[in-house]
């Protein structure tokens, strides 16, 4: 068993998944739900901002494009509910191919992993973040 999934770097840690494909988050669940204290989940953003307001999440993984509220306006909302949260989000997308998402998440600094991804290349990016 290797660091993360044994006590590692991310033991302990709480992290808010918002993506509206549930095939993508089962498989980041299972594979990063075990190196972590906590996973919640959440379809859209309107739910994650649910969320949100009874927990201050170590790492918010947050998908671009999702029905009802995306996730460009849902860091919107959270800039201006909890700005302190911003430093822990990481985006995960598969539409990096239109210039708003790209100039949005080159805007807001935040790292972000392109869909289909390596689960070793998102566990190595939340640990540089630890």
């Amino acid at each position: 068993m290797n660091g993360l999934m044994d006590g590692g770097a991310l033991s302990g840690r709480t992290l808010l998944m918002v993506d509206d494909e549930t095939v993508v988050i089962d498989v980041v669940k299972e594979v990063v739900g075990p190196a972590v204290g906590a996973f919640d989940t959440a379809a859209d953003g309107v739910e994650a901002l649910l969320k949100i307001m009874d927990a201050d999440y170590d790492f918010i993984l947050l998908d671009v494009k999702m029905p009802k509220m995306d996730g460009i306006e849902f860091y919107n909302h959270v800039k201006t509910m909890k700005p302190y949260l911003l430093t822990r989000v990481i985006f995960i997308t598969g539409d990096t191919e239109t210039e708003r998402t790209r100039n949005f998440i080159r805007d807001t600094g935040c790292p972000s992993i392109d869909k289909p991804f390596l689960i070793k290349e998102l566990l190595d990016l939340m640990t540089c973040r630890v």
